[in-house]
């Protein structure tokens, strides 16, 4: 029997290293024995491993075509040069859809949000061949430009909302990653049942805790340190400003010291920031190697995700699912409504505290060194909730499942993983 053809629309694919690109290349990686896959792609920011690549045409890797097409790749510090490159990659992708001739039509079209505005391409280009239409989005804009402040809300944005809202009634299905991001699609005005719930993952045999001598922090001579970590992009919506004001703070525990491991758009301006604070307690370390990541990962004491109290249900912090393979506690700088919040805390993984908040910040950690046992236990939790809930064999395949839901398959008789399908609390 002939695989069912699907053809996945994102700008970043391998051999990108931004996490869109990597989530989506593990993702086609185990959906390629059932179907037929395509992955129409742009130009990568950064090969950092510097293999080789088709960069204009196909190539096949790991039984998954991949179609790259040929864009403008102006530097991405120039705003408008970052945005001429998403324009540009969109029209290449319109152009795509227009080319294909009808016998080589797909059976699906996946229209991810690199650039969010691919979707209102995406649904003409189903329309087209008569294929089913599925948003698979990671952020939801403009409202997340909107709630960090970049843009003001006015009649550009409405009219943004409004052409988006259009492709997404076309969708026979939407797949976003939490509840918090469905509530504010709804709101929208779209009907919940459109929806499917896929979060995104970590791939727990890779990402595992470390026991014994960590080299990492060897390395970085934080071995005799309580080690608060913030890990991955230093962006305008973490707001990791409050993160060196508590280790400023007069009752900042004196062993324990602030590391901001990774890169990203503000690191300048909070190292700047840091130096300005005398902030003796904060460490800036560069990004490590994938194949590093355990030792990075597992060298803190405790991990910080932080997200801007104005941007609920905008993004889902993917950087979780490592730290809770890691089998590490985690402090979430979010409102207590928010969805990672509901489930750190129900998971009893870690606690959170309120954005702003240098007291809470200030009083969890030393909490947190005056009760080792409680912060193991917690340690813990996290490792059995990434093995029970955010495998990646166990998203792919909830993935696949709404696939074979849209297409009116059978389930795939694969089981997604050998983990454990239900999670049990440690009081």
């Amino acid at each position: 029997m002939t695989s069912p053809k699907i053809a996945f629309l994102n700008r970043c694919y391998w051999p990108d290293v931004e996490a869109t690109g990597q989530l989506l290349e593990q993702l086609c990686g185990a959906l390629s024995s059932d179907w037929d896959i395509t992955v129409v792609a742009g130009q990568p920011n950064k090969n950092l491993t510097g293999q080789e690549f088709v960069r204009r045409g196909q190539q096949k890797r790991d039984g998954v075509t991949i179609d790259r097409l040929p864009h403008t790749t102006l530097p991405k510090r120039s705003k408008v040069g970052r945005l001429i490159n998403l324009l540009s990659f969109t029209w290449q992708t319109r152009r795509w859809g227009r080319r294909v001739p009808a016998a080589q039509s797909f059976d699906v079209i996946v229209s991810e949000s690199d650039p969010f505005f691919l979707p209102i391409v995406a649904a003409p280009i189903a329309r087209r061949m008569g294929a089913k239409f599925v948003v698979y989005t990671q952020d939801v804009y403009p409202d997340i430009a909107i709630g960090l402040g970049v843009i003001k809300e006015g009649t550009i944005t409405r009219q943004i909302r409004q052409r988006l809202l259009a492709a997404y009634r076309q969708a026979d299905r939407i797949v976003v990653l939490d509840d918090d991001m469905r509530d504010r699609l709804v709101g929208w005005g779209l009907p919940p049942e459109k929806f499917s719930i896929v979060p995104n993952w970590v791939d727990t045999e890779a990402i595992r805790p470390l026991e014994g001598t960590n080299p990492f922090r060897i390395a970085q001579d934080l071995d005799d340190r309580f080690v608060v970590m913030h890990s991955g992009n230093m962006g305008m919506s973490q707001r990791l400003e409050v993160l060196i004001d508590a280790a400023c703070h007069p009752e900042w525990p004196e062993q324990a010291v602030v590391a901001l491991v990774g890169d990203g758009a503000r690191k300048s301006a909070l190292q700047a920031y840091a130096a300005q604070k005398g902030a003796k307690h904060v460490r800036f370390i560069e990004y490590q190697p994938i194949e590093r990541l355990t030792e990075s990962l597992s060298a803190a004491d405790l991990h910080v995700v932080s997200m801007d109290a104005n941007i609920r249900g905008c993004l889902a912090p993917s950087k979780l699912y490592g730290i809770l393979a890691s089998g590490t506690p985690v402090m979430a700088i979010t409102p207590d409504t928010f969805s990672i919040a509901r489930e750190i805390q129900s998971h009893q993984v870690g606690r959170a505290v309120e954005p702003g908040s240098i007291s809470q910040i200030v009083d969890y950690v030393r909490w947190c060194i005056e009760h080792p046992r409680e912060l193991e236990a917690s340690g813990e939790n996290a490792r059995r909730l990434a093995q029970a809930k955010y495998d990646r064999k166990i998203s792919c395949q909830q993935f696949a499942d709404v696939l074979n839901s849209v297409c009116d398959r059978e389930h795939s008789d694969q089981q997604p993983s050998s983990t454990p399908e239900t999670y049990s609390e440690t009081q």
